[in-house]
């Protein structure tokens, strides 16, 4: 995955910076959007290398029409959106050898409420990133580590005592909380 610090505060100004033709600002918009976008085909049953398929696709898309997107604070949207077209094109080449989960009609919209749900899960992606380490490694160990651990093998893993595990991550969903309001997350 591509890292890099975020130095631009929202889409609408990563947008017009890209359109200057900045590969800094390029670099960031994919860098911001690589997890959402990559994401799709492979909830959707697409193999790794059909989900990277999908992935160089999708950018090459955004880098040819990125001028055409009218509400460029719904980039994350504008991305599903072109991501899920492309990942149903992809599968409907592919379907004589491989079967794409039923889940998705060729050439249907995605219902809002998955986009809105991916839009969230992508803003929650970004404030993690934000929110650095040690808080960013305690929540991922506490509720994104496929294979639960307890609070002993947590403490010994972040070299921290048992004890302070609670109060840390107390302080950490606040630390998250901030990042999230500041990018726009809303429950509504």
């Amino acid at each position: 995955m591509i890292k890099n610090p975020r130095t631009y505060s929202s889409d609408k100004e990563l947008v017009a910076v890209c359109l200057e033709g900045n590969q800094q600002a390029w670099n960031e918009l994919v860098a911001r959007y690589q997890r959402l976008v990559y994401s799709i085909p492979r909830r959707y049953g697409l193999s790794t290398s059909d989900a990277d398929d999908v992935f160089q696709n999708v950018f090459t898309i955004v880098l040819k029409r990125l001028g055409s997107l009218q509400n460029r604070e719904s980039l994350a949207a504008w991305l599903i959106t072109i991501t899920a077209r492309e990942t149903s094109h992809l599968a409907a080449r592919r379907r004589p050898t491989q079967e794409l989960d039923e889940r998705m009609e060729d050439g249907a919209d995605l219902p809002p409420d998955q986009v809105q749900q991916w839009e969230r899960q992508h803003i929650v992606w970004q404030a993690l990133e934000q929110l650095g380490n040690p808080c960013r490694e305690l929540l991922t160990a506490l509720f994104l580590d496929p294979a639960p651990a307890s609070y002993v093998q947590i403490a010994h893993k972040l070299k921290i005592p048992v004890g302070s595990i609670g109060p840390t991550r107390a302080r950490c969903f606040k630390k998250l909380e901030t990042i999230l309001v500041a990018l726009g997350y809303s429950q509504n």
